[in-house]
């Protein structure tokens, strides 16, 4: 993969708007811009072009955890399998696994490659 030229995570989604679908509060490395009200991400080691106003941007790759706190009536794609962590948790910035948090949990760790941080409840996705 070549050098982010930023890193992007979706705040909207219009179901479906791409294949591979962005996760909520996963960020994305920008790989490219595509015109000017598209960019390219890299998702799950293929380029997508998405919509430049349904995303977020940073410069660099966030350190925190990013919460994410679906509404009642927003579809649980995980209900019923392992990875269904309910309505709020965390994602973890350097691998992007969900990770459970609790409303007075200020730091988490990632199961999945050991990244420990911030909980970033004032950042929601």
């Amino acid at each position: 993969m070549p050098d982010p030229i930023a890193w992007a995570r979706p705040w909207a989604t219009a179901k479906p708007f791409t294949r591979p679908m962005p996760r909520a509060g996963a960020w994305y490395p920008v790989v490219a811009e595509n015109g000017e009200n598209r960019v390219v991400l890299q998702i799950n080691e293929r380029r997508v072009a998405v919509p430049r106003q349904l995303l977020e941007f940073r410069a660099s790759r966030p350190t925190r955890f990013t919460v994410v706190s679906r509404a009642l009536d927003d579809p649980n794609p995980a209900a019923g399998t392992p990875d269904d962590f309910g309505r709020t948790y965390a994602v973890c910035p350097a691998c992007g696994s969900r990770v459970i948090v609790f409303d007075t949990q200020s730091a988490a760790a990632c199961s999945s490659c050991g990244h420990r941080g911030e909980v970033a409840w004032w950042e929601t996705g």
